[in-house]
């Protein structure tokens, strides 16, 4: 297997990179940890991409954009999301744009390369999740309300653009609170952004 890892730690990457150099299914294992917009990638080189979610320290973009850039440019390319961010709606939003897996960092190696090598053949693997880290999907209404409040718009305004009542604006606000386990709308905005709600799928 020809891999290249996306990640902006750069200390596990290099683990990484050591660890995969001991498997004789590994041929190759390139790495990039820094100015990733910056650089430009032979995707025909690799058969897997592995990246995580937070790329914060070398992108402009998280890693569930990113990937799905990735395979609008190369639909038949295999994207494992390999991340810290073990919760269901990651895996999910991972599933939505394309990707062919979804790892905890913190898997045994040898596990990794066994769901690598499925993956390689064609098979896709996403991580059970423990219930405790579930977090209930927001519906495309609440999505919309989110996204104008985002954009400053205020309660009159979104009423006028979704064309529903004030009533209605609060109510779905009081169920995005409960989903996303916040307490108003600037902590809803920034726990929807970080989970790729605004994302244009």
């Amino acid at each position: 297997m020809k891999i290249l890892l996306i990640d902006d730690h750069r200390l596990f990457a290099k683990s990484i990179q050591l660890l995969f150099q001991q498997y004789d299914e590994v041929d190759v294992i390139d790495t990039i940890t820094s100015h990733f917009n910056d650089v430009t990638i032979d995707l025909s080189k690799y058969d897997i991409i592995l990246l995580d979610i937070n790329l914060t320290n070398i992108s402009k973009e998280n890693g569930l954009e990113i990937t799905k850039e990735l395979i609008q440019s190369t639909p038949h390319l295999k994207v494992v999301m390999l991340t810290g961010y073990v919760k269901s709606i990651y895996r999910e939003r991972a599933k939505k744009v394309g990707a062919y897996g979804f790892v905890d960092k913190n898997i045994d190696p040898k596990q990794l390369i066994s769901i690598l090598k499925k993956v390689d053949s064609g098979k896709k693997y996403f991580e059970q999740i423990e219930s405790q880290d579930y977090v209930e999907s927001l519906t495309d209404q609440e999505i919309a309300i989110l996204n104008l409040s985002k954009k400053g718009f205020s309660i009159k305004e979104i009423e006028e653009t979704l064309q529903i009542s004030r009533r209605t604006v609060f109510n779905h606000l009081t169920h995005i609170y409960s989903k996303l386990l916040v307490n108003n709308k600037q902590e809803a905005i920034y726990k929807a952004e970080q989970l790729g709600y605004f994302m244009d799928f």
